[in-house]
């Protein structure tokens, strides 16, 4: 029988820019460029503040890997169990390997709400923004008046064929935007309310201007030139200038991440106040809700089919493919990918590229599979982790 893990939501604060670099190396006369974090950054920096809370010793984890290295060559399947034994001789109890993270979305506070100056926010005050979908359209190259045009892309009907039309796996269906208009996807962010406007499939004039956000509402780019320093004689080394764009966070604007983990981590998780974020040991204040903020969520009614969409990048094994659709799928919209990386510092060098699709993916589908997994990654560390969260919506097959 699995263990009940308790619910908890917090809100990560910046107290300075951040820095979160993707896949693609950074060398000289290039400039890194943050884009916005990934769970794999987050869940790492989530589960070293709860091991620094409890006060392990992380050098033991490095003994451990030195050790294990030196008997015999470690596989890529080696290293899971490998950190597990370092973690658990350098003190984390064993609820530790239970917890989940699902996140980090974007919130922001809501317009004319003010709260008291204090270390617990009420959810009431807050909204989730999440990635705008990739089957939501507009006019091209317009800007959205107050009731905008907005068209929703459906698989094509079944006794319809597209000419030329090749499905990337057998018996899946075109997406079609039934419209002469010149449209593109809509750009930026949708509202909780706009989310759930899109969830339950409404009519384009159901949505209003105010359920659409920018990336300029929400954040910008801090340029900054560095140098680089010599350890050993802690001087500026010659021709080592760099450049990069910090992520700068609008005011009132934030990260909300959720927790999922046993009884005896919750004590833990609620002592941590700060955390280290990202490139440079960026800190964050961490705030805890008193209860999780609540995500928008449609079900199939009267013949309607499910949908899934995702709000966070996804990790599958077959690319785009979430295995855990097999047999259920109808059509899929995946609008790219995030090229998924970092440094790993036991081994001293770049762990191995990856590729999510992108948050925002749309997954149309039949019925909903009895294995679903929640996240939809395909495997249980990716899960883990936080990659594939998705919100579960509907479409109408006509």
């Amino acid at each position: 029988m699995s263990r009940q893990l308790k619910h908890m939501g917090a809100l990560l604060e910046p107290l300075d820019v951040l820095f979160f670099r993707d896949g693609r190396p950074f060398a000289a006369a290039t400039r890194g460029s943050s884009g916005l974090p990934t769970p794999q950054t987050t869940a790492g920096a989530i589960w070293a503040s709860l091991l620094r809370a409890m006060g392990c010793n992380f050098d033991k984890i490095r003994d451990v890997y030195i050790r294990a290295a030196e008997n015999h060559r470690l596989e890529e399947s080696d290293y899971q169990a490998v950190w597990r034994q370092g973690l658990q001789e350098a003190g984390a109890p064993d609820w530790f390997f239970s917890v989940r993270i699902r996140g980090p979305w974007l919130v922001r506070r809501r317009r004319g709400e003010k709260e008291p100056s204090t270390d617990k926010p009420d959810p009431a005050h807050w909204e989730l923004l999440f990635p705008m979908p990739a089957t939501m359209f507009s006019f091209k190259k317009s800007e959205l008046a107050e009731r905008p045009e907005i068209w929703l892309g459906q698989p094509l009907s079944r006794n319809q064929t597209l000419p030329g039309w090749k499905p990337p796996r057998a018996g899946m269906r075109p997406i079609w935007v039934s419209t002469r208009e010149d449209v593109e996807t809509c750009k930026g962010f949708l509202t909780a309310a706009g989310m759930q406007k899109f969830l339950q499939s409404k009519p384009s004039q159901n949505f209003n201007k105010e359920d659409f956000v920018s990336e300029s509402e929400l954040f910008g780019h801090d340029n900054r030139t560095g140098i680089g320093i010599n350890p050993q004689r802690l001087t500026s080394e010659e021709h080592q200038i760099y450049a990069a764009s910090f992520l700068a966070l609008k005011q009132e604007v934030a990260f909300y991440v959720e927790l999922h983990l046993p009884p005896e981590g919750e004590s833990v998780w609620k002592s941590v106040s700060f955390l280290r974020w990202g490139g440079e040991g960026k800190q964050v204040a961490v705030k805890h809700f008193d209860k999780p903020l609540e995500f928008p969520r449609a079900v199939p009614q009267n013949g309607q089919k499910p949908l899934v969409v995702l709000t966070t990048p996804g990790i599958f094994e077959d690319g785009w493919y979430p295995r855990c659709l097999a047999g259920e799928l109808v059509a899929a919209a995946v609008p790219g990918e995030v090229a998924v990386s970092g440094w790993d510092l036991v081994r001293r060098g770049p762990k191995p590229a990856r590729f999510a699709a992108s948050a925002g993916s749309v997954y149309f589908l039949e019925r909903l599979p009895e294995t679903l997994s929640d996240p939809l990654s395909d495997k249980p560390l990716d899960q883990q982790q936080g990659w594939g969260c998705f919100l579960q919506g509907v479409w109408n097959d006509v």
